[in-house]
Formats: C-alpha cells, sequence, structure tokens
C-alpha cells in the first residue's frame, strides 16, 4: 500500500477584534430598545422630582395649618391624643377649612408643574434640578392655574361625597362606584398633561392623543402595557401600600408618636401616588413622541434633552427620592412640638374608649401618671376597677362585692379601698352579717394585679393587700325576700377621703325591713392601711335605694373634721320626709356628730331622662375650697339643676349658693374638682348639644364663670350609653373624667373585655355597643380659665 501523503489541518485565522462598547453605548443601545426609564425609576432614582413637588406642598401644608388654626376660635377644636378634632362648627371653621384648602391647592398645582418639568428631564438622560424646576413652573403661570382648577375640583367633589355619604349612604356608594368606573375609563387622558407640559400639542390635540394611547403601536419593548393599566397598577400599588400602612398605624398606642405617624402617613402617600401616576403618564407621552420620531426601520428616536435641562443625569444620586420623600415628613415632625406647646391654647387631652363604665363611678389619680376607675351598678354587678395610663387602659378587675365600693389613691402609688361586704348564707333568713372593710393595695401588689389582669389570667376577686374589718350590723330576712334585698345593695353606701394624714372612711347602711332607720359610722384610720380606728355613729333616717357615688362623699378639713354629705330618696309615705340632702360633721376626739341640712336647688326636670327612667346618680359631692372649707357640688332627685354650696365653716350652719342657671346637667352625677387656684372646675353632660362640657368658675363662689365644650358625645341607636361622669384630678393637677359615653374622634377602644363565669363577675361586654371614656388634661383645667 503506497504511503500516503502527509496531511496538515490549516489554522484558523483568528477572528477581528470587536471594539469594546462603551458604557455609554450600551445604555444608548438599550434606551433605543427599552425606552425611557421605568416610571419607578423615574421617582425613586432622582432627588429632583419628590424635591420639586414636595417643597411647595410642605410650605403650604405648614401656611394652611397655621392659617387655619389661627382663625378657629378656640372653643372650636380640641387636640385628642394629638390629632385636631372638631367639637364646635362655627362660621370661621368654615372659612379656615376653605382658605387651607385653597392654599394645599396652590402648593400642589406649582409644585406637580415643576415636578413634571423634572420627570421629563429624566426621561432624556438629563437633568432639572428642584431650583430650576420652580423657575420653569413661575414660567407656565397657565400650566399653574389649570392645575390648581383640577385639584380644586377634585376637593370639592371628596367634600361633597363625604357629604353625602353622610345624609344617604347607600345612594352615595353607589355613586361612587360609579366614578371610579368613570375614573377608570378616562384614565388615559391623563396624558394630555404632560404634553401640555412639553408644548407638543394643542389642547384638543392632547386630549385626543391621551383617549387613543392604548392604540398607539410604539416601538422596540418600550411597554408591557397600555397606560390605562399601568395607571391603575401604580393607583393601586400606592393605595394599597398607603392602606397596609394605616392599619400597621392603628395598632401603635394613642400618643403623639401615633399622630406624628398619622400626619406623615396623610401628606406622604397622596404625595407618592400623585408623582407616580404622573411619572406613568409622563413615559407613556415621551414612549409615544420617540415612536413618531423613529426612522426606517429603526426601533425609536431618543427625544433629545429639553434645552432648559442640564444635560448629565442626577439617576442614581445616592438617597434618591429619599431626600425628597423627607421634605414631606416635616409637618409630621412639626406636629410634635406644635401639640406640645399647644400656642393657639386649645383643650388637649389623651382618651381612650372602655366598652363601659356603670352609673356608680369614681375616677382616682395612681402614681404619677396612672389613673384608676371604679365603676358598678350596684346591685347587679360588682364593682370593677381599670387601671389606666394616657390612651391605654387594663382590662377589667372585678371586686369581691355588690355592696357600696370606694377607693383612693394613695402616696406611694397604691390603693386604699373601702367597701360593704355580705357576709353569710344568701338562703338563710337568720345570720346574715355586713362588714364595712378596708384594703390597703401597695403600689408593688396593684402592679402585680394589673400586669395578671392585662395577661388575660383570671385573678382574685379581692383586691391584694392586707384587708381590716371597720364596722359591721346583722339583718334579719323573710323567706320571701329578694335576692338583693337579703344583700342590702340598696341599703348600704360608702365614701373613703385621703384629705388628712390618714384615710377617713364615712359608711351608711339600714336593715331590711321596718322604718328606714340607719347608722352612719365615720371613721377615721390611725395609720395608712387603717389597722386600727377610732369611730363615731349616728342613727338618723335614711331611705337609700339604689345608692351611687354621689349619695355619700367625705372631705377631712385641717383640723381633723370629718364633713359628709348625705344624699336621700323622697320617701312619699313619710308625714315629715327626711331632708334631700344632710351635712354630718365630727371630730375622732370630739363630741357628737353635728347635722346640717341645706336647702337644695328647685327641681328642674332634665331635657333628657334617664335610660331607665329612674334617676340613681342623684346626691352631692364634696371638695375643700381654697380656705379651706367645704364646697358642695349637688344635684336633687329627678332635676337637672346643680347648686354650687360654699360653707362658711367646717359644720357647713352657714353656706352661700350660687346656682348654675343655663346648664342642663341632665341626670348625671354631680361630678367637680378644686384645684391649686381655689375655684371649681364642673364637668357636665350636655345632652342638648351631645357635649361633654367643663365650667370653670372664675371665683371661688363661682359668680362667674367660663363654659367650654371638650368632647363631641357619639349617639345612635346600638351604643348603649349610661348616666356615669366623674370628674378628679391627676397627681399634677390636671383633670381626669371618666364619662359612661362614647367621645367623637380619633380615639380606639385600647382595652378587651375578659370573660368571667356567672359566677366570677360581670358578663362580656359588646364594644361596639358598650361606651365609656376616659379622659386625662393634659393642662391645668383642661386649658380653660
Amino acid at each position: 500500500m503506497p504511503d500516503s501523503a502527509s496531511q496538515t489541518t490549516p489554522t484558523p485565522e483568528p477572528a477581528p477584534e470587536q471594539p469594546e462598547r462603551s458604557a455609554e453605548a450600551a445604555r444608548d443601545a438599550a434606551r433605543r430598545m427599552y425606552g425611557p426609564p421605568r416610571a419607578w425609576a423615574l421617582v425613586l432614582l432622582s432627588p429632583a422630582p419628590a424635591l420639586a413637588y414636595g417643597v411647595p406642598v410642605i410650605i403650604a401644608a405648614v401656611a394652611a395649618t397655621v392659617a387655619a388654626l389661627s382663625i378657629v376660635p378656640r372653643d372650636a377644636l380640641v387636640l385628642i391624643n394629638g390629632n385636631v378634632t372638631e367639637v364646635a362648627g362655627t362660621t370661621e371653621a368654615l372659612v379656615a377649612a376653605a382658605i387651607a384648602v385653597i392654599l394645599l391647592c396652590a402648593g400642589h398645582a406649582f409644585g406637580i408643574t415643576a415636578a413634571t418639568h423634572s420627570l421629563i428631564a429624566n426621561t432624556t438622560d438629563a437633568r432639572l434640578p428642584a431650583p430650576a424646576a420652580w423657575r420653569r413652573a413661575a414660567g407656565r403661570p397657565g400650566l399653574v392655574a389649570l392645575a390648581f382648577v383640577g385639584a380644586l375640583a377634585i376637593a370639592v367633589a371628596g367634600v361633597a361625597a363625604s357629604v353625602a355619604l353622610a345624609i344617604a349612604p347607600v345612594q352615595a356608594i353607589v355613586g361612587l362606584v360609579v366614578a371610579l368606573i368613570v375614573l377608570i375609563v378616562a384614565a388615559p387622558l391623563l396624558l394630555a398633561w404632560p404634553q401640555l407640559v412639553l408644548r407638543s400639542a394643542s389642547w384638543g390635540q392632547a386630549l385626543a392623543r391621551g383617549w387613543r394611547s392604548g392604540k398607539d403601536v410604539v416601538s422596540g419593548r418600550t411597554e408591557d402595557r397600555s397606560p390605562r393599566v399601568s395607571l391603575i397598577i401604580a393607583a393601586v400599588v400606592v393605595v394599597g401600600i398607603g392602606v397596609g400602612l394605616r392599619l400597621l398605624a392603628g395598632l401603635m398606642l394613642q400618643s403623639l408618636l401615633s399622630a406624628m405617624v398619622s400626619v406623615a402617613l396623610g401628606i406622604v402617600v397622596p404625595a407618592a401616588l400623585v408623582l407616580f401616576l404622573t411619572a406613568v403618564a409622563v413615559r407613556a407621552v415621551i414612549v409615544r413622541e420617540e415612536s413618531r420620531a423613529r426612522i426606517g426601520t429603526q426601533p425609536i428616536v431618543p427625544l433629545p434633552a429639553p434645552s432648559w435641562a442640564q444635560k448629565d443625569s442626577d439617576v442614581g444620586t445616592r438617597g434618591g427620592a429619599l431626600v425628597g420623600l423627607a421634605v414631606l415628613l416635616v409637618p409630621a415632625l412639626l406636629a410634635v412640638p406644635l401639640a406640645l406647646v399647644n400656642p393657639w391654647g386649645f383643650v388637649s387631652y389623651s382618651a381612650v374608649t372602655v366598652p363601659s363604665i356603670e352609673d356608680s363611678a369614681s375616677i382616682v389619680p395612681v402614681g404619677d401618671d396612672g389613673t384608676a376607675v371604679l365603676s358598678a351598678n350596684v346591685g347587679y354587678d360588682r364593682y370593677s376597677l381599670r387601671v389606666c395610663h394616657g390612651a391605654s387602659c387594663s382590662p377589667i378587675s372585678t371586686l369581691s362585692s355588690y355592696l357600696s365600693t370606694d377607693t383612693i389613691g394613695t402616696d406611694d402609688g397604691g390603693l386604699f379601698t373601702a367597701q360593704w361586704m355580705f357576709v353569710g348564707d344568701e338562703e338563710d333568713t337568720a345570720d346574715n352579717r355586713f362588714e364595712l372593710d378596708a384594703v390597703s393595695t401597695s403600689a408593688d401588689e396593684l402592679r402585680r394585679w394589673d400586669d395578671t389582669t392585662r395577661q388575660g389570667e383570671r385573678t382574685s376577686t379581692e383586691p391584694p393587700g392586707s384587708r381590716t374589718t371597720l364596722a359591721s350590723f346583722d339583718s334579719t330576712f323573710d323567706e320571701d325576700d329578694e335576692v338583693d334585698t337579703r344583700t342590702v345593695t340598696d341599703r348600704s353606701a360608702v365614701a373613703v377621703s385621703n384629705d388628712g394624714a390618714h384615710p377617713v372612711i364615712a359608711a351608711v347602711a339600714r336593715r331590711t325591713g321596718g322604718p328606714p332607720e340607719a347608722t352612719m359610722w365615720i371613721v377615721f384610720c390611725d395609720d395608712a392601711a387603717c389597722s386600727s380606728a377610732t369611730t363615731k355613729t349616728t342613727q338618723l333616717e335614711w331611705i337609700g335605694n339604689a345608692p351611687s357615688r354621689a349619695s355619700i362623699d367625705v372631705a377631712v378639713t385641717a383640723d381633723g373634721t370629718a364633713v359628709v354629705t348625705l344624699a336621700n330618696r323622697e320617701d312619699s309615705r313619710a308625714d315629715v320626709p327626711a331632708p334631700a340632702l344632710r351635712v354630718i360633721s365630727g371630730k375622732a376626739d370630739g363630741a357628737e356628730l353635728r347635722v346640717e341640712a341645706p336647702e337644695l336647688a328647685p327641681v328642674v326636670e332634665s331635657e333628657e331622662s334617664s335610660g331607665f327612667g329612674y334617676d340613681e346618680t342623684f346626691g352631692a359631692q364634696i371638695e375643700l375650697g381654697a380656705d379651706g372649707l367645704p364646697v358642695i357640688l349637688s344635684r336633687p332627685e329627678d332635676s337637672s339643676k346643680l347648686r354650687l354650696f360654699t360653707c362658711a365653716d367646717s359644720a357647713c350652719s352657714s353656706t352661700n349658693t350660687s346656682d348654675l342657671t343655663g346648664y342642663d346637667a341632665g341626670l348625671r352625677t354631680p361630678a367637680f374638682a378644686i384645684d391649686e387656684s381655689g375655684r371649681p372646675l364642673i364637668a357636665v353632660a350636655n345632652e342638648r348639644r351631645e357635649s361633654l362640657d367643663l365650667i370653670s368658675c372664675l371665683d371661688a363662689k363661682c359668680t362667674n364663670l367660663e363654659s367650654r365644650s371638650i368632647a363631641k358625645l357619639t349617639r345612635n341607636e346600638d351604643l348603649r350609653s349610661t348616666e356615669a361622669l366623674a370628674l378628679s384630678l391627676d397627681s399634677h393637677g390636671n383633670p381626669i373624667i371618666a364619662a359612661g359615653d362614647r367621645l367623637a374622634g380619633d380615639i380606639r377602644p385600647d382595652v378587651a373585655t375578659i370573660s368571667y363565669d356567672d359566677d366570677y363577675g360581670r358578663p362580656d361586654r359588646n364594644e361596639e355597643s358598650w361606651a365609656g371614656s376616659v379622659v386625662n388634661c393634659s393642662d391645668a383645667r383642661c386649658g380653660l380659665k
């Protein structure tokens, strides 16, 4: 076989090296294929659009706030948990609202005109800083006016929708659904705005192009969806995020911080919605402008940078839109110092809604920043206790007695409680005993008890602490007597005072059957826990019959005299009825107790009758005036008239009276306090105006006074209010109020109702139907004179 010739494989020549494409060329190629940056990048990767829009809006918002709050009368607005709430409609308030809307619309119009110029520059790989954008907007007054008219129309439509929802909610909801459909259909018309800014089309052409924008054929991969769909997606995403943030903010404890977050969300979310919708419209217009300018088969011809834009892009600048969005937080940051300083002198307080506060209610300070609310529907529920701090309250802690109970705060931050207790067998017609007990609860014991309750664990029905029995009496029943008769729920009452060095307790009770003869005890404790005491007693005629916190009250003067007010229900069977109000006074080391009977105000029927048709909250409250002598606020049975007694001596043998004319107190508990100024401050639930009012006496005898509504009361057929009303002072001397009503405004329920077995405590309350409010004012006299 012949040798074959050697064969060699030719070496392929190397391919010519492709010139490396510069980053700028790559960006230009991508630009020709994919078009301008996406809408989110136009807004977020450059600080200019957010700054151009945000600064004018914030200036307008601050100016609108200052102007509105300066115009509105002091008694028209209040600050509840840091949020501005209207309590009285006035002409000035309408004028202030109109001015605020005009200023906000003007700020929006100028800002969106400037921001649109900046967004257009960003689509062309150029930039337009905020100051230059503002100069462009200042030179386009026609565009600013157009944006102003559009914003004002939207604001008017929003107000009309709110009014319609209040008047005819069903029809209004149908109208809103129709309006939403119209907005979705007409969404592409928004593309007319960037065309007018670019001066690329007349009004008619701009609207026509916008309407048929979904049918336009654009080049390359510049659009994934039609402008209408893009606008809807942008709106849904931003609004959805805003709603989610609102829900998260709603989980915060109500405070100045939550108010600040609310203000921030109220500005940032709408601003983001406006910027993203504008960016979507701008990009859609630029894509169509470039597609119309394409040459041959080239995808697009990028639109050259406008002559008014700077050629270097600032996309990707460190911080991006965060700088502009941070500007939008300025009002929120200003809200806290403004609420704290309160230069306009509005009433300011924290408030919380609780499921219910029953008719017989009292409120006392606990420690440096807490309050305790004690209430019961005497004879039907055990007394319950809530411990509150600002806008947060613990769940109820039921106490061990259905009988009259009262409590006070102690110097160490604890509680001292006096209560009547039933000892015996309710089924037994003999051997039934009633004891007056004192319970001293230290601050640590109260804190552990409250923490356990907040955790939802079942606690003892007896308040923790040392318990001392101070007095007792026996009562025999007939076999046919009802259970409430056997437990004398309507034949006992108690009050306790911490005016002196040690607690003083006043109590009254009477046996079942026979004449209405009752025993009164005044117990002078020898120490803070009342482990020993000196007791004074007297016999008197007293019916009782559904006693409440106002049935008995006690104060102690500087010389150790205990002064007790005792209210009595009218007995139609008696030939000579007992006085409706008596003042009993005495000292621990003195002679017999002294009894006086000041004359009550004439009976004036209330405009609003009791929900049960039975007055259960009449009576009196006693405090010490600036001179150390008793001052008594009273309301007669079935009357709405309040009378203030200023005593000339400790026994109230001589008094000066002031009738609070022009105020319908309803069938509410008389509630007042006297602070360091020595002047009474009175709380009234104004049923006619549906408001919670404060009456500030301008002198010690209340011959001159000032009144102001501090809250609107929510009224509807599903809301079950009570007649509860109590007023006291916290450790700083500021008013604290408990009311059996739900207050209008941004006040959320901040307490869960604990379920108890029937043999353990009260049944569940429906938080949607039961109402109760606890108020803690931020200033002395709640801002009144």
